[in-house]
């Protein structure tokens, strides 16, 4: 019986193999600044990315192209994609969160051909010799040979006939990698947490090969000389293994997590494809080569997909929050947020050596799951394919870092590719629902693109609809209020006389391009269209606050600051529709009913902030008003305004005067005036000597455009005696007074 901490710490390390999630719904936010009609720019990857494919490519140079057309299988016995292989013309793939090798046949009929009640998955499978089948489990550490013609029941309490026994039991916890060498008739397996590989003979006997210097052996390959290829976490390290505990690191990459390495070029796994005999007349040919995981092949150069986690778990420690998903039967791996590059490493010697690595493909935003390699490539042509985990994409990639999804799964996480050479009859697999996709052939007449949901923001009103490519397409439109098309959207309807769309009006749209036949190419799209005319209201004008300095009272001591006779005006506005605005700005005096223009027509301002200088105007209370307009946006008589006045603030260029002042007895005595006021500060220096002291009125309060000044210093003998006093607007005046 297992110990809970032994799952517990095959959870952990399954965070980084096949994840399971949701989905998210992406929107278009392409959009320019509203300048009444507006148009959705579909030309680069990112912006035609996000919708559905069938027999479509999307390339990194913003291209729609021909794709892979796919049929699709739903699996119903297993959540969680990790490996897969073809066995002629099925497909061999090893599941969870039960662990199962599910057969797909050519017509799609999902089976169970084996089922491990003991593990949790069968995280690899290879093929050996005579068609045997080796599929590696975790946890336990087991290998099992597989029958890819049973049939098997899927209930755990089956009877002991159904099931499998483990042909070779490891000391190490988790098999995560195998790897079969034809020449020598050996099988190697990649193990974990202790990070060992094992050889295994025919008989299933195993002996230790090597212990790498980290944590986990999750890849290994056979190089076509014999040489064993091993990928680890949680260093992301690359190991030449030439001979038992005689390894060379090819590559220390800056990931912690290889996943998988294959080499590219013509298919050389070692084990020959089974071919009829000439005499039987119902006999079919050999299916065509295919690359998947496990295979080598005879070429020097070796693909590796590398991922690069925040947080590596330690699988060893068994610790990591509940990842149960909803009806499945037994906790089912995650992914962690990562990211993941696509090395070619060309140039290798027999041994390992003279390797030249390059980057040719990363993406931030994903790990990857799911690597093969393309098994005849051309020129120009792709020449491996990534399965991405979290957003159910299959990317080829070619020698010149172009790049193209050549396919959309429903579900999340690719968790298995195999490619044959021409394209159909490739295959794909897919976990976080589970489901098999076989290529059916390489665009036609079926083929399609759909964009994702775009986003007018508003109740819209659509125009012409324009593509830009080489060859005919079918255009359609379909919309809606909701984010994600629902029954409440319009059908796909196909576009009136002159290109106009003819679905209703509605914030979201969606568009889809059906081809007539290739090679066509789409280069870009545009969608014109026009949102309802809401109109900007003016929600605060700010002016100067009664009372207060530009630059705040100083303090004692320091110079009388210059009063600046420029007021800094500012306002807020909500704009609903993003319309370009321009500003109109009037002011009167408080006492008046006349508003004079502040602004120019001729100088129209689009900046939310003004600086108003005042120079010229008679100091008093003053409200300044504020309109915004659309006119910039939209067509004559249909703009919209609106209009918000501020606060009465004081306009007072004008310094306090200081009427009278005397020192009698050490007593100053004074009579401060300004014009509009208040008086807001008053201090005192002594025979010219810093700092200035603060004072205070008669009456104790500094609140009126008149204040006298009755104040004891504590003084003997003579003195100068300097009055500064500031008024609201930051005006001042000195005046000295010499007495006893």
């Amino acid at each position: 019986m297992r110990s809970v901490r032994s799952r517990a710490s095959v959870i952990v390390f399954a965070l980084l193999g096949v994840a399971t999630g949701f989905a998210i719904t992406t929107r278009d936010t392409h959009i320019a600044k509203a300048v009444g009609t507006r148009t959705f720019e579909l030309d680069t990857a990112d912006k035609l990315g996000g919708g559905e494919q069938q027999g479509t490519a999307i390339t990194s140079n913003g291209e729609v192209v021909a794709g892979w057309s796919t049929s699709r299988t739903t699996l119903l016995k297993g959540t969680s994609v990790w490996a897969g292989i073809s066995d002629g013309a099925d497909v061999l793939l090893g599941v969870g969160p039960d662990a199962r090798v599910l057969k797909i046949d050519a017509q799609g009929k999902e089976s169970v051909v084996a089922e491990i009640p003991t593990a949790m998955a069968v995280t690899s499978l290879v093929k050996g010799p005579g068609g045997k089948i080796y599929a590696g489990t975790y946890p336990d550490g087991e290998i099992y040979l597989v029958d890819p013609g049973a049939a098997v029941g899927t209930n755990p309490s089956a009877t002991a006939a159904q099931k499998p026994k483990a042909w070779s039991k490891l000391p190490s916890d988790h098999v995560w990698a195998l790897a079969y060498d034809a020449k020598r008739n050996e099988l190697f397996a990649g193990t974990g947490p202790d990070g060992k590989i094992y050889r295994i003979d025919a008989a299933g006997k195993s002996q230790l090969f090597h212990t790498v210097d980290d944590t986990h052996v999750t890849s290994l390959t056979v190089g076509p000389t014999g040489t064993l290829y091993a990928g680890t976490s949680s260093k992301g390290l690359l190991l030449a293994i030439s001979a038992p505990g005689k390894a060379a690191v090819v590559m220390d990459f800056a990931g912690n997590y290889v996943r998988s390495c294959e080499f590219g070029g013509a298919m050389s796994n070692g084990v020959e494809a089974p071919v009829a005999k000439p005499k039987d007349p119902k006999a079919k040919p050999p299916a065509a080569p295919v690359k998947a995981a496990g295979a080598s092949t005879s070429a020097d150069t070796l693909y590796c997909i590398v991922n690069d986690y925040p947080s590596l778990p330690d699988a060893s420690k068994g610790k990591l929050p509940s990842t149960k998903q909803p009806g499945a039967s037994s906790d089912a791996p995650k992914s962690s947020k990562g990211k993941g590059e696509l090395w070619k490493i060309s140039g290798l010697a027999g041994d390992g050596t003279g390797g030249k690595p390059e980057k040719l493909y990363a993406d931030s935003s994903t790990p990857f799951f799911a690597l093969a390699t393309e098994p005849a490539p051309k020129a120009g042509k792709p020449v491996a394919y990534i399965g991405l985990a979290n957003e159910g994409k299959v990317v080829a990639v070619d020698e010149t870092h172009v790049s193209s999804v050549v396919a959309k799964a429903e579900s999340r996480q690719i968790g298995a590719i195999g490619v044959v050479a021409g394209g159909k009859g490739s295959w794909f697999a897919a976990g976080d629902g589970g489901a098999f996709h076989r290529v059916t052939g390489i665009g036609g007449g079926d083929a399609s693109w759909t964009s994702k949901t775009l986003d007018a923001g508003l109740k819209a009103h659509w125009g012409k609809l324009a593509a830009r490519a080489d060859g005919p397409l079918d255009l359609e439109t379909r919309s809606g209020e909701t984010s994600v098309p629902d029954e409440t959207w319009s059908a796909w309807t196909g576009l009136a006389a002159g290109g106009k769309v003819a679905s209703p009006s509605g914030r979201f749209v969606q568009i889809k391009a059906r081809w007539k036949g290739f090679p066509t190419v789409l280069h870009g799209i545009s969608l014109a269209f026009v949102t309802d005319n809401l109109r900007a209201i003016v929600t605060e004008v700010g002016v100067p606050a009664k009372g207060s300095l530009p630059s705040g009272i100083p303090s004692s001591g320091t110079d009388v600051p210059k009063k600046e006779s420029a007021i800094k005006l500012t306002w807020k506005v909500e704009n609903p529709d993003s319309d370009a605005l321009r500003y109109r700005l009037w002011f009167r005096k408080e006492e008046s009913t006349v508003w004079r223009a502040l602004t120019k027509d001729d100088e129209p301002i689009s900046a939310t902030e003004y600086s108003w200088s005042t120079e010229a105007l008679a100091e008093g209370w003053y409200r300044v008003r504020v309109e915004a307009s659309d006119e910039v946006a939209n067509p004559i008589n249909t703009a919209l305004k609106h209009a918000l006045d501020s606060a009465p603030f004081v306009v007072d260029n004008t310094p306090p005067v200081i009427r009278k002042m005397a020192l009698n007895g050490g007593k100053l005595q004074a009579e401060i005036a300004d014009g509009v006021g208040p008086i807001v500060r008053l201090e005192v220096e002594i025979d010219g000597k810093a700092p200035w002291r603060v004072i205070t009125s008669t009456d104790g309060i500094l609140d009126d455009a008149l204040e006298t000044v009755d104040v004891p210093l504590g003084l003997t003998g003579s003195h100068v005696i300097g009055l500064r006093a500031y008024d609201a607007a930051g005006n001042s005046v000195t005046r000295e007074v010499e007495g006893k």
